[in-house]
Order: C-alpha cells, then structure tokens, then sequence
C-alpha cells in the first residue's frame, strides 16, 4: 500500500514539476531584471525577493532529487527530455546566482 502511494505521489509530482519549474525560472529573470530605484531599501527589498525566488527554485530541484526523477518509467521519452532539461537549466540558474 504504501509503495503504491509512494508511486502516485511520483507521478503526481512528474506532471506537476515543469511547470513549476518554467514559472518559477520565467517569474524570477522577469523580477531579478526590473529596474530599481536608487532607494536602498527598495534594492534591499529586490535582492531579498531575488533570494527567495532562489531558495523556491532549489526547492523545486530537490523535490525531483527527492522523488528521484526524472523517471523514464513515469514519464514518456519526450517528458523525461524536458524535465532533465529543466532540471539541469534551473540548476544551471541557481548556480549562476552563486
């Protein structure tokens, strides 16, 4: 019972992940490029928000190191392709944000 459970939640989470992952990637380049004031607590403010989009987007990674994907056996040929893509892409992002 709880293998079955464990699978289904795997699954829930391979259809759900990328686009997860694409909203999270397209909302933070769109906020992490606004043009600031010259007011430093708005830039407070921004690179804090930058942080959290960040933190959500490594959240997202571990979540597919979690439930081990992608997982071919889950997920078509086509759909592991793109989430490996996105997986490494946004991985890519955050290290780059190091």
């Amino acid at each position: 019972m709880t293998q079955k459970i464990e699978m289904r939640t795997r699954e829930d989470i391979a259809k759900f992940l990328p686009k997860a992952i694409k909203i999270a990637l397209a909302s933070y380049r769109l906020f992490s490029v606004k043009t600031l004031k010259k007011d430093s607590a708005e830039f407070k403010k921004h690179h804090d928000a930058c942080k959290v989009a960040v933190s959500h987007i490594q959240l997202l990674i571990k979540l597919a190191q979690w439930a081990d994907l992608p997982d071919p056996s889950i997920e078509d040929e086509n759909g592991h392709k793109v989430l490996l893509g996105l997986i490494e892409n946004a991985q890519g992002e955050v290290d780059e944000c190091k």
